[in-house]
């Protein structure tokens, strides 16, 4: 899990961790993240990387209480799909095996321009919220 951690939460910590003082000395900017949703709904097959994008997805609502006067706004994007002409959708297409949604990179754009342009919420969940997940028999 070390190279976990290290890509999908402590990265995007130093990332931020680099930019929002400028942002806060400006009064204003935005720190957009994303992550997968199985941070938000536990999914079969991904205890390895749920826990650590669970600790991502928490890291902007933490932001968020101690950014509220600042002019800087935290956000975060769930997404629940594959990301379609990325290089992860070119190897699902091609794995007979692969069925799960894709999702158009343009449309991820509209989301986050919305986010950063309302900034009226921390978390938006793309394509919507997940299925609840029923208990196994």
């Amino acid at each position: 899990m070390g190279k976990l951690s290290g890509l999908l939460l402590f990265a995007p910590v130093e990332v931020v961790r680099a930019v929002l003082p400028e942002m806060i000395e400006r009064g204003d900017g935005a720190v957009l993240l994303t992550h997968g949703s199985s941070a938000v709904q536990p999914m079969p097959h991904f205890s390895g990387v749920g826990p650590v994008v669970s600790a991502a997805r928490n890291y902007p609502y933490f932001l968020n209480t101690e950014l509220a006067d600042t002019g800087v706004y935290p956000g975060t994007l769930a997404v629940g799909a594959g990301i379609a002409r990325s290089e992860p959708a070119r190897a699902a297409r091609a794995d007979a095996r692969a069925a799960f949604p894709m999702v158009d990179p343009d449309d991820l754009a509209e989301c986050y321009w919305d986010m950063y342009a309302r900034r009226d919420r921390v978390e938006q969940l793309y394509p919507g919220a997940p299925a609840p997940q029923t208990d196994a028999a």
